[in-house]
């Protein structure tokens, strides 16, 4: 749904410019924009612009006891934007210890420019951008996943044996980062060669991440061992604290990961994720307050200064959105007179860092001199973004209460509403037919046949044996 609102250009049907998501703090520069109907609690991705390429990242975590990482695409951009990714990624890893092959995976179906792509945004890219701009994927398997690797079973988890390469994502970590800053080295033009960008990005980024530093560490714990630890807890409730501050009502912290971390998904309502609108009283997953046959207790957007876009996200969305204003937020600092950078003020929410100096003014971005808390520290503005992740063929119920759903009669079959992750036969998993109904009736006839016969059968020795006086 991201790609496809970025891509495909989203309307708003109440005005593409937005309402104030909290009615109360209208005036306020940080305030975002929301839609009514379809319902977004944040109209910020309009800024982005065009995408011109992507990378995802899948199963990098169990290579099979070997250190080769594959790049899967390269071959269906238009813009060529994949194709120098691509090339970048192989160049970065030349000299490292996992090193990136070009997948063996290939496009031999005309039909399907994403033969060559494993289930992934970059497959959905591609597909809405009439294969103008694509990406890549580096992944741990080339053309079929790692024999063993437990993926999406109940087993995918340390604590039940599943094993996982720290140095493997410690790796990918690093070619990832530098991937992106030679990425943003690349032209419009595309007058860049893989090799000048790719030597660019070590000159930046001569650093790699490390699988026993502190940080990794307690996020490998947070996401495979542990997923309600420290960190977490502590990043997604400074998160809540914030969002409670800006709207008025604490919602609290989201669903829980659990331990060991359970990352299958739950029912998707107000209480699990989905943004809502509170107008005049009542929660909405979308609103059109001029529908003909709306009820008398729908009112505008307005009626009430305590109007207001709200969200609950998980435990786990909440703790990424944290990390994400915490790193990204570091980097807008105003320069000292020594060049030292400076001491970061401790903080529960939001309201403790009003009064930081060191928030720049003079960064082309006005929200960037806004500061704001983050895992407890005050830092320059707020980077992340929520956005909703479900298919594009699914929207919001307007004046109705979350958990309502319309399917769109003209979707266009991007992607599979409701699906498990497949590729080809040979992709290294199993799959089993639905026997339907009839296997099922069988099997509890049969049972309830036998049963009464056991007890027939019973009741008649237990006749016997008391008419024989030995019960």
């Amino acid at each position: 749904l991201f790609v496809k609102d970025v891509i495909g250009g989203f309307e708003c049907n109440d005005g593409n410019e937005g309402i104030p998501s909290v009615l109360k703090r209208k005036d306020e520069t940080s305030t975002a924009r929301a839609c009514l109907n379809p319902l977004r609690t944040d109209l910020t991705f309009q800024n982005l612009g065009d995408i011109r390429g992507m990378i995802a990242v899948d199963q990098v975590g169990n290579l099979g006891g070997e250190k080769y990482l594959y790049v899967q695409g390269g071959n269906i951009a238009e813009n060529g934007v994949d194709a120098f990714l691509s090339e970048v990624m192989i160049e970065l890893s030349a000299n490292g210890e996992y090193t990136v092959q070009a997948s063996s995976a290939s496009n031999n179906n005309d039909d399907d420019v994403n033969a060559s792509l494993p289930p992934s945004p970059v497959s959905s890219l591609a597909m809405l951008s009439a294969s103008g701009a694509s990406g890549v994927v580096l992944t741990g398997y080339d053309d079929a996943f790692v024999e063993n690797s437990l993926y999406h079973s109940h087993l995918d988890s340390v604590s039940k044996g599943q094993s996982i390469d720290k140095d493997a994502v410690a790796a990918s970590a690093t070619l990832l980062a530098r991937s992106a800053v030679a990425a943003a080295y690349q032209s419009e033009d595309n007058e860049v060669d893989a090799a000048t960008a790719a030597a660019y990005a070590l000159d930046l980024l001569p650093n790699a991440v490390s699988s026993s530093s502190n940080i990794f560490e307690n996020l490998y714990n947070c996401l495979f061992s542990d997923g309600n630890c420290e960190t977490f807890v502590n990043y997604a409730s400074v998160e809540s604290a914030n969002d409670a501050i800006r709207t008025g009502i604490n919602l609290g912290i989201g669903q829980p990961l659990g331990k060991p971390p359970n990352y299958y998904v739950s029912v998707y309502n107000h209480e699990n994720g989905q943004g809502f609108v509170a107008a005049s009283g009542f929660k909405y997953g979308a609103m059109d307050s001029s529908a003909d046959d709306k009820d008398d207790y729908v009112k505008d957007y307005g009626d009430n200064e305590n109007d207001s876009f709200l969200l609950r996200p998980s435990l786990l969305e909440m703790s990424i959105n944290g990390l994400l204003n915490d790193f990204l937020g570091r980097g807008s600092f105003a320069d000292s007179d020594d060049g030292s950078v400076p001491e970061l003020v401790g903080c529960s929410s939001s309201n403790d860092c009003s009064s930081v100096s060191y928030c720049s003014s003079s960064d082309s971005n006005e929200l960037a001199a806004i500061s704001t808390c983050a895992g407890g520290k005050c830092i320059c503005g707020s980077r992340a973004h929520y956005h909703p992740a479900f298919d594009e063929a699914i929207s919001p119920a307007a004046n109705r209460a979350p958990g309502w759903f319309l399917i769109d009669d003209n979707d266009q079959g991007v992607s599979a509403m409701i699906t498990e992750p497949n590729w080809s036969s040979f992709v290294g998993v199993r799959a089993y037919n639905d026997a339907g109904k009839g296997v099922g009736i069988y099997a509890s006839i049969s049972g309830a046949i036998f049963t009464s016969i056991c007890l027939a059968v019973v009741y008649r020795l237990k006749k016997t044996f008391v008419k024989e006086k030995v019960y």
